[in-house]
């Protein structure tokens, strides 16, 4: 589907450059903000929702819908978190969801099936931090990422094993600007009858913060295919991400999909609370 893919790209574009119009106009109305008491919050608490649908190089249309809700406790040097996820998938192409994404696998199916996702644990240590904009040292957090199988396989809705990966994230601040990826490595579980190749993955993104309460980014996202005879995933997203409250933030996102181990195109939101400040 170029036409669509075009257009959703153009879309990023534009949600991410205009935002900043909107955003000049509230900075004449910004308040002094009141200061919280001493501390920080511990807590984190994020959920969401996200469509997406795509051909997958077929002649039929996969749709997925994925509502994840994430706990997190954010320590002084790291981060452990879990995340949990309904799931609802319409396919008859060889697809299976996979950290909420449908990808290209090596079983055909026919599934009209919704459910619990799988169930994925984060650990990340804050090894470096920004230095701030004189110099050119990034941020650099690396983690440890396990999934447990706890989404019905039979149903496309996960592959029934476990899984296990590692990488580094990174960000880096200039001014009002910043850029910010990860690097990971996925160790994939085989499902009887079938071979996974295991998943090293990359983003990288730019952004700009348009005022203290609104920020845009656009991120570039590439996934090894898990078969040999599938499509590296490619995405482009775009992102804004408003800040509601001290606390609360909601980001509105769009993607699409470069090639056909991805979906076309998706849109969603996500929420995100911190709270549990001593």
């Amino acid at each position: 589907m170029p036409i669509t893919r075009v257009a959703v790209a153009l879309l990023c574009a534009v949600l991410v450059s205009t935002v900043g119009a909107a955003a000049q106009e509230r900075k004449a109305t910004e308040r002094p903000e009141t200061q919280p008491p001493p501390g920080r919050e511990h807590f984190q608490l994020k959920f969401g929702a996200g469509y997406d649908q795509g051909d997958f190089g077929t002649n039929d249309t996969t749709r997925s819908v994925y509502a994840p809700v994430t706990f997190r406790y954010l320590g002084e040097r790291f981060d452990v978190g879990v995340t949990a996820s309904l799931l609802y998938l319409d396919t008859e192409s060889n697809v299976v969801v996979i950290d909420g994404q449908p990808t290209q696998s090596d079983r055909q199916r026919r599934s009209r099936d919704a459910g619990f996702g799988d169930l994925y644990f984060k650990g990340l240590y804050y090894l470096l931090d920004d230095p701030g904009p004189e110099s050119f040292v990034p941020g650099v957090a690396p983690f440890l990422k396990v999934k447990a199988p706890t989404a019905d396989a039979g149903k496309g809705l996960g592959t029934g094993e476990w899984d296990v990966g590692f990488g580094v994230e990174w960000d880096k601040r200039f001014r009002e600007f910043f850029v910010l990826g990860d690097v990971s490595y996925m160790v994939m579980g085989d499902p009887p009858h079938q071979h996974f190749r295991n998943r090293p993955a990359f983003s990288v993104g730019i952004g700009r913060q348009f005022t203290r309460d609104i920020a845009g980014t656009v991120m570039l996202d590439w996934r090894r295919a898990i078969v040999s005879n599938g499509d590296d995933a490619v995405e482009l997203t775009g992102i804004v991400q408003f800040r509601l409250a001290r606390t609360v933030t909601a980001s509105p996102y769009v993607f699409v999909g470069l090639t056909d181990g991805s979906p076309d195109f998706g849109l969603g939101f996500e929420v995100s609370w911190k709270f549990g400040r001593y």
